[in-house]
């Protein structure tokens, strides 16, 4: 029978897929990674990679191994949370990417705790690529993000409507147009969040889907930096309707609306689907669930 140090050796080997990479990652030496996936094999009579020049190819029964190990290891690792804080609250950790932490996520656990007070929220604002990263390790149980999560072991249920735009200052010539033509973004000056954001995959998306060439001029985690940038028409931003709509009603900067682009997107609920979802999981979902998708 594997063992759990076997199966985390095996799963870091299989998402390196090289055992240097491995090794590196799990603090341990090239030559114990090797025994490791030695020893599976011949627990298991059979190849559990096939090896290759640059890296490992896993095969069919390392497939199966995999996927059986991530539950096993992911069952373990809430249940040793779940026994040291057997005597507290129950514990969750929750994700929430730039928009949604720096929008409606303190307002989202202000009301839970107060619905659930023996749920006691741990919360994490980062991008979206590192949102889903940290779902991948176990090191979040849940998470709400406005990005698109691409990986298929993470299951994805939209939560709440949000609208993006296109913002000007006042000194830009589009604040003088009711409306601007893809073609007139062409080579345009942008101020965008960084690689890695939801808010930014989208843009470049929406940018090849019309071919629309663009020049990013800045790139901030801060979207309250973009927006002070934009407002000082050192070029034009991209961000949710909820963070500029105040400064928008006061004429501080503009939007630009965009003709046949559609700038409409969800936030989306976020768990690892090896993840077992626990009752405080599930509280969060079916609160989230209640509310109005259009929900500030």
């Amino acid at each position: 029978m594997a063992t759990l140090r076997q199966l985390k050796t095996f799963v870091a080997t299989a998402e390196y897929k090289n055992m240097s990479q491995a090794a590196k990652h799990l603090y341990v030496s090239q030559p114990t990674i090797s025994q490791i996936i030695s020893e599976l094999e011949k627990e298991y009579d059979t190849a559990l990679f096939e090896r290759h020049a640059k890296e490992l190819h896993i095969t069919p029964a390392g497939m199966l191994l995999l996927e059986n190990a991530k539950q096993i290891i992911a069952i373990h690792e809430t249940l040793e949370q779940h026994m040291k804080t057997i005597k507290s609250n129950r514990p969750l950790r929750i994700g929430a990417t730039m928009t949604v932490g720096s929008n409606i996520m303190g307002k989202i656990i202000q009301e839970l705790e107060a619905f659930r007070p023996d749920i006691d929220c741990f919360v994490t604002v980062t991008n979206t690529d590192h949102i889903e990263e940290m779902l991948l390790h176990n090191e979040l149980d849940i998470a709400l993000v406005e990005g698109i999560i691409n990986h298929e072991e993470i299951i994805t249920n939209p939560a709440f409507d949000d609208n993006l735009c296109m913002i000007c200052g006042k000194a830009h010539p589009f604040s003088e147009k009711g409306i601007v033509t893809p073609d007139e973004l062409h080579n345009q000056n942008f101020i965008l969040r960084e690689k890695g954001s939801g808010t930014r995959a989208i843009f470049e998306q929406l940018m090849r889907s019309h071919h629309v060439p663009y020049k990013v001029k800045w790139e901030s985690n801060s979207t309250p930096a973009i927006i002070d940038a934009v407002s000082r028409n050192l070029g034009l931003g991209f961000v949710s309707e909820r963070c500029v709509a105040e400064k928008i009603e006061n004429g501080l900067i503009y939007r630009c609306p965009v003709q046949n682009m559609n700038l409409k997107r969800f936030f989306y609920i976020c768990y690892h689907q090896y993840h077992p979802v626990t009752s405080q999981m599930q509280d969060f979902i079916n609160y989230i669930n209640s509310l109005p998708t259009d929900f500030h």
